[in-house]
């Protein structure tokens, strides 16, 4: 984050991301900085071992090789081997390297099929053990690594991109079209002359007919969706959405722009920002879940706040469950605190470094960090066919989906669990020995992950068409009596600093008030009896923060001074499930906050614990501390709709 002239787009009180803009603009593009965002999960108990790199002086049997070749020692003062022992290992000699005491041997003579690593691996020992070899190993290849011919990527990209390996990484793969990457920002420029190329086009969708082919619910959702705006076209109003898809896919070695880490993997825009600049968690949720109905393989979002919401977990479980990787950003507030939703434990935070691997100023700390990379003077794409350069974990975050797209692209069977597993083991160890809450795990490194991303040897399966998820439960019955406020509180039951508001309401004329002012504290409940067997549900509410005071609590879980929370709670008062956890310093918002939107979108198996307790009270509270800079809530528009079932029926045998 730059410390210079800061503009800030954010995703409301709950989930914020942070464009830091350094006014000096160029004929070629405009310098800029930019920021990013991180549930709790357990702090990792030690360092994950890299798997890709073998011990100095062991063979590393997965690496480019010549088939059925080994290159062997000979012993000692021998200048040529003896046949006999040849012949015992079962290999035959094709030359020699009498200086330095080294033979090339073939091991499979006259087979139509290459020896697999294992059976290469056994012809080896069996040269040592019964051939009197001082060692054998696979006669590696190499080649020159790709350097691409991006104009800016010599001058502008080399060093940090260097770093994490990506030449040889390139040598590998660039990516492949059919891995598809949801960017989840500002939207993308879609002309852009480094990006066009590989923008996402709906293949069951037919243009401008105002239909909706596919029957994904979205008419006309040819490149994507606009959530913020609600339509067809999620172009970038602002830069930052451009920028990051950049950073993970800029077409490669087209002789335009910039390398972008999967240079040839393919862009699925989602924007979640109106032009107001504000954004809704609601907006957030809707994208993931239809960027995982649409295709996507890994979702990158470049933004985040720290205030937790079970709506938005469950939208990013939701994608990891349907095999979609999700990596966010750790966030840039300098501090130790949780940053959602990178701190999801099915999201890969990302934390940032310099292009010399130190960590950045800006980069939240915690024990949700899973890696790191490049997010200091980071050069991309730009709106507007320009480029510039940005700071941010926003911008260290498209480096790590990048890398995931390109393990993807080797292996597409991979699960997200191996995916984050690879990018974990092979990262290169920064800050202090193991994981440590700066670094995580370390700076990704892209050549070795690439090297330890096992064989695809079996058929990619048929994906399992899912619908679209509904926002309402079919047939759904709201169990909430006045959510609007419009009978006063006679329906809730408040106790402490609640008040109803006739002046300021999201829908109707009247809306809950938690007034600010030292030590001011407020509760609202409303018990609800849910049917035997609810299958599904959505909560929704509307809530507005208007914020005096900046200041930071005392735990990085809700570093608050001022809160706001919703929770379901069970009739002794014990929290059944956490619903939101927010307050003054959720993002860095001033006075006046526009309204947010809350949407949770309940499964049967987030119902159990509700249905375990029959009768559940919905409970929203606030506070302030004892300052005397308020920070007051409205609340408004409560919806709690559920569709109930009818349970196990049991034949009865009679006899």
């Amino acid at each position: 984050m730059s410390h210079q002239t800061r503009q800030i787009l954010r995703l409301t009180a709950v989930a914020a991301i942070l464009l830091a803009l350094v006014a000096t603009a160029t004929s070629t593009g405009i310098n800029l900085a930019a920021a990013g965002s991180g549930a709790p999960r357990p702090a990792p108990a030690a360092s994950a071992p890299a798997a890709s790199a073998p011990d100095r002086g062991q063979p590393d049997w997965a690496a480019p090789r010549v088939a059925d070749q080994l290159l062997v020692k000979l012993p000692d003062g021998q200048a040529l081997p003896d046949q006999a022992a040849l012949a015992r290992a079962g290999v035959r000699l094709l030359r020699t390297i009498p200086q330095l005491g080294l033979a090339v041997v073939a091991t499979r003579p006259g087979a139509d099929l290459a020896a697999s690593a294992v059976d290469l691996a056994a012809s080896a020992a069996d040269l040592v053990d019964r051939g009197g070899f001082a060692w054998a190993e696979p006669n590696y290849t190499f080649g020159l690594d790709l350097a691409p011919n991006d104009p800016d990527y010599a001058a502008r990209q080399s060093v940090y991109l260097g770093r994490m390996g990506m030449p040889a990484a390139w040598d590998r793969t660039t990516g492949l079209p059919s891995i598809i990457i949801a960017i989840v920002d500002t939207g993308v420029d879609l002309t852009h002359e480094d990006l066009y190329k590989g923008i996402w086009i709906n293949p069951g969708e037919v243009p401008g007919n105002g239909v909706d082919d596919d029957g994904n619910g979205f008419v006309d959702d040819v490149n994507g969706w606009d959530f913020a705006d609600n339509d067809n076209v999620p172009d970038d109003d602002y830069g930052h959405g451009t920028h990051v898809a950049g950073i993970a896919a800029a077409r490669i070695d087209n002789a335009v722009g910039v390398a972008g880490m999967a240079g040839a993997a393919t862009i699925m825009p989602v924007d979640v920002f109106p032009h107001s600049a504000y954004g809704t968690y609601e907006d957030l949720i809707r994208a993931i879940i239809y960027a995982t109905d649409n295709g996507a393989n890994v979702i990158n979002m470049s933004l985040g706040a720290t205030s937790y919401s079970q709506g938005e977990e469950a939208a990013v479980d939701y994608a990891w469950s349907h095999g979609v990787v999700v990596v966010a950003a750790a966030g840039n507030t300098g501090r130790c605190s949780y940053h959602y939703p990178a701190a999801h434990v099915h999201a890969i935070a990302v934390a940032a470094t310099d292009a010399y691997d130190n960590l950045a100023g800006f980069s939240t700390r915690g024990d949700f960090v899973d890696v790191a990379a490049p997010g200091v003077g980071v050069w991309s794409t730009y709106r507007g066919n320009r480029y510039g350069s940005m700071s941010g974990t926003s911008m260290a975050t498209p480096h790590v989906s990048g890398l995931a797209a390109l393990i993807l692209s080797l292996n597409p069977n991979l699960t997200p669990d191996q995916v984050r597993t690879l990018i974990e083991a092979n990262a290169d160890d920064l800050g202090a020995p193991g994981w440590d809450p700066e670094f995580g795990h370390g700076r990704i490194n892209a050549a070795r992950a690439l090297a330890a991303v096992p064989g695809n040897t079996t058929p990619l399966p048929t994906p399992t068409p899912h619908p679209p998820l509904p926002e309402w439960p079919a047939g759904c019955q709201d169990l909430l009596d006045d959510g609007d406020f419009e009978a006063g509180a006679a329906v809730w039951q408040p106790h402490g600093d609640v008040t109803i508001d006739a002046l300021r309401a999201y829908s109707g004329a009247h809306a809950a008030h938690f007034p600010g002012g030292p030590d001011t504290r407020g509760i609202l409940t409303q018990t609800i009896t849910l049917p035997p067997f609810p299958q599904e549900a959505t909560l929704w509410f509307a809530y507005r923060i208007e914020n005096q005071d900046q200041g930071w609590g005392s735990t990085s879980e809700a570093p608050y001074d001022d809160w706001f929370t919703g929770e379901f709670r069970a009739a002794d008062g014990r929290v059944i499930s956490s619903l939101l956890r927010t307050g003054n310093s959720a993002d860095t918002a001033s006075d006046g906050l526009p309204w947010d939107r809350y949407l949770y979108r309940m499964q049967f198996a987030d119902l159990t614990a509700l249905r375990t307790a029959g009768s559940v009270d919905l409970v929203f509270s606030a506070g302030n501390d004892g300052d005397t800079l308020p920070t007051d809530v409205w609340l408004d528009a409560v919806r709690f709709c559920v569709r109930g079932g009818y349970g196990w029926i049991f034949p009865v045998i009679l006899k």
